[in-house]
């Protein structure tokens, strides 16, 4: 087989009008920037039949489908533009989000379509997608590829959230995928990083930054000799976190009471992130420069299909909108009494708690469209899922591994639909199945999602 690749990235750092999301408080403005945010993309080629798959990688909390607005496709749009450049039909481009939580908030929690300003910078947003898609397929040059996989080392780094809830040892995914991409000079290389874990080192942060993600990618384009890009591509990271760091208390906020930048606890989660990302940038490095890997070879194929799941199971509005508005009283009662500046934070936080789960009513329970993808480049296959899978369908699907073949989970991929997880843990009532913005889709959505895409695969590797 003869490929050709290339490969571009594209600074999407916000304005600092942009609101973000972590945890309380949520929808505040960034103080300031500690890192850039980086959209990151790579085009390949099957030459003789001119087959090609797109993959972005974009540093962003997810990419909601309705970020443009009720009636817009944010990833269909991104995809048009994409075409329209390079031909590329839309079923084989990928938009991934890293899930780094000091991002703007791209999960449509609220919509920010609806200040024109905001809406503008989404737009532009959108373009920079289908640009940096576009110069990545326009740089293409002939390469071979090799696919290694690797892994840290258990209970170093990630660690299962929700382990109370198994009965025994709760599942964790150490390993690490590297994709390299190659010129015959050896001047010219860019590789696709997968791994799985929640980047939220970085949560709940006034400064934009990239987490982990970003500190690897950075590291390795800075020190790998003659290295263009390096994209991350999250894998199934719904329940996995980074392990504690034993230098600092990771239960200390990163706001005071008042609201107010903790600057220390700020300080030592970026030395935190720093020392994560060297890490994990060193192992890639090591596995795309030291091992043989294994060559890719086969064709170039992609498929795309969707699926109607239902939504989360909702309650009757009523009481939680007398919650919120006795909340909201509480506040203005509090403000009118001259409280402190500590409770009257307190007490919007509560409200502000309610408002997001009238917003989780309010969008209904009508079925939703998921989008399954997959991506197939020679003996590898990239399997994209719409939103937060838990780490068991990531190992399920790379159960369906051969000889022949390598399959790759990739997580927040087409659209952002939130958490979907293992009905048994759904009836056990992990917290990422609770009412709230999270958790769009209902019980059964995971067992959906997995079937499609595990059906993608023989797909991908029977169909001519």
């Amino acid at each position: 087989m003869a490929y050709s690749a290339g490969s571009a990235k594209i600074d999407i750092t916000p304005p600092l009008t942009i609101p973000y999301v972590g945890g309380l408080p949520r929808h505040s403005l960034f103080e300031g920037v500690h890192d850039e945010l980086y959209a990151r993309a790579v085009a390949i080629t099957d030459v003789t039949p001119n087959k090609t798959i797109i993959i972005i990688t974009v540093d962003a909390l997810g990419l909601n489908n309705d970020i443009l607005g009720p009636t817009r496709d944010f990833t269909a749009e991104v995809r048009a533009q994409v075409t329209t450049a390079t031909g590329v039909p839309a079923a084989n481009i990928m938009l991934a989000s890293s899930h780094a939580h000091s991002t703007p908030e791209t999960g449509d929690v609220r919509h920010l379509y609806t200040d024109p300003a905001k809406l503008t910078w989404l737009e532009g947003l959108r373009d920079k997608l289908a640009q940096v898609a576009a110069s990545a397929y326009a740089s293409r040059q002939t390469v071979t590829a090799k696919h290694v996989r690797g892994e840290i080392e258990p209970g170093s780094f990630v660690k299962n959230r929700d382990a109370s809830f198994y009965p025994g040892a709760a599942p964790i995914d150490t390993e690490i995928g590297v994709l390299t991409l190659e010129n015959a000079a050896g001047t010219w290389r860019t590789v696709v990083v997968n791994f799985a874990c929640h980047p939220v080192i970085m949560q709940v942060n006034p400064y934009v930054s990239a987490d982990y993600p970003g500190a690897a990618s950075a590291w390795v384009e800075r020190n790998v000799p003659g290295l263009d890009v390096c994209l991350f591509l999250q894998g199934a990271a719904g329940n996995i976190n980074p392990d504690d760091d034993p230098l600092w208390d990771d239960q200390r906020s990163a706001f005071d009471e008042r609201n107010m930048p903790n600057l220390a606890v700020i300080r030592d989660s970026f030395a935190h992130n720093e020392r994560i990302g060297l890490a994990l940038g060193m192992t890639v490095a090591d596995l795309s420069n030291g091992l043989p890997g294994k060559a890719v070879t086969g064709p170039v194929k992609a498929y795309s299909e969707k699926i109607n799941v239902a939504s989360r199971p909702l309650p009757d509005r009523a009481p939680y909108q007398a919650e919120f508005d006795a909340r909201t009283q509480a506040v203005q009662d509090a403000i009118n009494n001259g409280a402190s500046e500590e409770e009257i934070v307190s007490l919007r936080n509560a409200a502000q708690e309610y408002e997001e789960l009238l917003a989780a009513i309010d969008r209904g329970t009508a079925t939703i469209d998921a989008e399954v993808q997959g991506l197939r480049f020679g003996n590898v296959a990239f399997m994209g899922m719409p939103g937060e899978p838990f780490v068991e369908f990531g190992l399920q699907l790379k159960a369906l591994s051969n000889n022949n073949r390598t399959i790759t989970p990739v997580g927040y991929a087409n659209d952002y639909l939130g958490y979907f997880m293992p009905q048994a843990l759904w009836d056990a009532g992990v917290w990422e199945s609770t009412l709230g913005c999270q958790t769009r889709m209902g019980r059964d959505a995971g067992v959906a999602i997995y079937n499609k895409a595990a059906a993608l695969v023989t797909k991908l590797w029977q169909t001519p």
